[in-house]
């Protein structure tokens, strides 16, 4: 079974011959994608013995793995296999060869997961994991511990649809995962430890500007969740406005089947109209569930505290995704 190893490389050091080396002598292929590198850093690929895509300008992370995983289909047509990989020495070549060993075992979608923990780990990189960890379990009810690690194996078949995905910088990659749980595609898992050198000063991430970028992303890809909580929040002042708490309950169920509407039938008609989309009954098992626990606070909270309706909604609302959270992150554990 044929493996290539994608490698987006942007200004790399000599950290990249080393690894495409090593993965040679492991039977891989390799394709290094020269994101618009400068001229001094090109003797870095020209002593490179494996296929070179070069992209004019630098174009973003995103857009250098597109244009890869194009290559892959017309350079590596007998592949099965395609593993991306950082150029900056972060992923051994021991790690990549268990996201090998995933795929060959049948998995098609494999994520590795950095231990984070670690002291060395830097702050920015343990602050902007945790905020899209929590996020990304909000989007869809699945907690990942890890899901910015660019170490990733994939079966080629997957490649039309990943082609389709939005993203051309580093928003790209957790836009992915995104979509590939909306598929209900089965996520593999391998733990790894990162490697960092000199505090990661060597990384292209740009912590406000591409973080900007990634969350815009994310809320561009959940704009049918976000909207629903929107209309949500509107129905319920007006609710508020007319009876009270009269209606709470009625108004909530009707709450439920907006949002409903919204994330699970306009959703798949507009943002995933082109890719295959199966939220599950899992999800909606889940959504039945978050806005029933809605009620029972919002209930409590006016039993106890005789709180207004609107005050009692948010604060459930609130309440509702750190304990979702919390709770798929100990079933996870």
């Amino acid at each position: 079974m044929k493996t290539v190893v994608l490698i987006p490389a942007y200004n790399p050091g000599e950290q990249l011959k080393n690894l495409v080396d090593e993965l040679m002598e492991k039977d891989f292929q390799c394709l290094v994608v020269d994101d618009g590198s400068s001229e001094e850093t090109q003797r870095y690929f020209d002593d490179l013995n494996c296929k070179i895509f070069r992209n004019p300008t630098n174009l973003g992370k995103g857009a250098a793995l597109k244009n890869g995983m194009r290559c892959i289909q017309e350079a590596f047509p007998e592949a099965e296999f395609f593993i991306t990989a950082d150029s900056d020495g972060q992923h051994m070549v021991s790690d990549i060869c268990r996201i090998r060993e995933e795929l060959e075992r049948g998995k098609d979608f494999v994520i590795s997961v950095r231990s984070l923990k670690h002291a060395k780990t830097p702050l920015k990189s343990r602050i902007g994991n945790a905020l899209s960890r929590f996020f990304f379990c909000l989007a869809n009810n699945h907690y990942l511990p890890d899901n910015q690690s660019g170490l990733r194996g994939f079966s080629v078949k997957h490649i039309d649809w990943m082609l389709n995905v939005s993203g051309e910088k580093y928003d790209y990659e957790l836009n992915l995962l995104l979509i590939a749980e909306k598929q209900g595609i089965k996520v593999g898992k391998i733990d790894i430890e990162a490697i960092y050198f000199d505090n990661n000063s060597n990384t292209h991430f740009k912590p406000l500007l591409d973080t900007a970028r990634i969350y815009r992303r994310y809320f561009q890809t959940e704009m049918f969740a976000l909207i629903g909580i929107a209309l949500n929040i509107i129905m319920v002042i007006i609710s508020q406005s007319l009876w009270g708490s009269g209606h709470m309950f009625e108004t909530i169920f009707c709450c439920w089947g907006v949002y409903a509407l919204l994330y699970f039938v306009v959703e798949r008609y507009t943002i995933f109209r082109n890719i295959k989309y199966t939220p599950g009954v899992r999800r909606l098992i889940f959504s039945i569930f978050r806005y029933a626990i809605y009620a029972l606070i919002c209930f409590a909270i006016q039993a106890i505290f005789h709180w207004s309706f609107f005050a009692a909604f948010i604060i459930s609302m609130v309440l509702t995704a750190f304990l979702e959270f919390y709770l798929l992150k100990v079933a996870y554990e």
